[in-house]
């Protein structure tokens, strides 16, 4: 990272250096351009993005196709405190995560999983790997006590771990890289290993005793682009720099909501209020709101944007919104990246 031009738009990051939020921002941002500045959990990521003086942007995991949601991105858009009213997300970005178990080897070589052959056609990694194979990776395993990673990447390497480690002790860590770097950071006699990238491996020095250990062969992360809505209302996320099918000029919208202590029926309600505007919906979660016991805080992915004129479908469900919800945020509208 170079620090030394003042003139250079920040972009911040959950770190350290080689985690995949650092992949997926020099995937959308260029480093010769922006000063990509890596953050210590998701949300500093957020206060980076709010704070006077802060960054411009900040890149944020969303969700995993075989985890689902990351919960610690979910409760900063719920925000319970307050404490981001100016974010909004105005770009995506889907990238491969391809998960590696690194640290100090015993005398053998690694395994790449995805080159043994051990994908079904659901590209699901098969329980019933050949015994001889499975025989010497767990010997050459066997002097792991320890593994760090963040919560999500355990979650999509299940099956590795009961087949190879079962038993073995994890801890959990602010981020895959962070976990490379502990491991690192304890030595070449550690008995600890990691699950992170290659690329994290490389930075560290860390030998990769296994590759591509996710239960899902065409495993991805979906990011977030975040940027300040009142310091920087038109800013949108550049392009991913690498190719990509997209698809073209369509939108998405993040919203938020909550209901009011109301008969039964009420999310329905505010769910047909966008089938009567044409506009569908993609994803919806929800969070405690914290106010009083199950109640809770709805976030639904919509197709189409929020129009800056008072016309548009988008701007009239939101309108409609009012009359059935106790309150909503708008939390951003963007460009759909999905692969076709």
């Amino acid at each position: 990272m170079d620090g030394t031009s003042p003139d250079k738009l920040k972009v911040a990051y959950l770190g350290p250096v080689a985690s995949y939020s650092h992949q997926a921002a020099l995937a959308c941002f260029d480093n010769e351009e922006y000063l990509l500045e890596a953050q210590s959990q998701i949300k500093d990521a957020f206060a980076a993005v709010q704070a006077a003086n802060g960054s411009d942007f900040a890149v944020v995991p969303f969700e995993n196709s075989t985890y689902g949601t990351v919960v610690f991105t979910l409760d900063q858009f719920v925000d319970q405190e307050s404490k981001y009213p100016d974010l909004l997300v105005c770009g995506e970005l889907y990238l491969p995560v391809h998960h590696c178990l690194v640290g100090h080897a015993s005398k053998r070589r690694s395994v790449n999983l995805s080159q043994e052959h051990v994908w079904d056609d659901d590209n699901q990694m098969q329980a019933n790997c050949n015994p001889e194979r499975s025989s010497t990776l767990m010997k050459g395993l066997q002097h792991v006590s320890m593994i760090y990673s963040h919560p999500a990447a355990f979650g999509q390497c299940e099956q590795f771990l009961s087949l190879y480690l079962k038993g073995v002790g994890k801890q959990e860590v602010s981020s895959t890289s962070r976990a490379a770097e502990m491991v690192a950071e304890e030595g070449p006699s550690s008995r600890s290993a990691a699950i992170s990238s290659g690329l994290a491996a490389d930075i560290h020095g860390l030998q990769l005793l296994a590759e591509s250990i996710q239960d899902q062969d065409d495993n991805s992360t979906r990011f977030f682009v975040l940027k300040n809505g009142k310091s920087n209302p038109q800013g949108l996320a550049p392009s991913p720099r690498q190719p990509s099918n997209t698809n073209g000029d369509n939108w998405k919208s993040l919203i938020s909501f909550t209901l009011p202590q109301q008969p039964s029926g009420t999310l329905a309600e505010v769910l047909q209020i966008f089938k009567n505007h044409g506009l569908n919906l993609t994803s919806i979660n929800s969070r405690p709101s914290l106010e009083h016991t199950w109640h809770y805080v709805f976030l639904i992915e919509v197709q189409g944007r929020r129009d800056e004129a008072d016309g548009g479908a988008m701007n009239q469900a939101l309108q409609d919104l009012d009359t059935k919800t106790k309150g909503w945020k708008w939390l951003g509208s963007w460009r759909d990246r999905s692969p076709t």
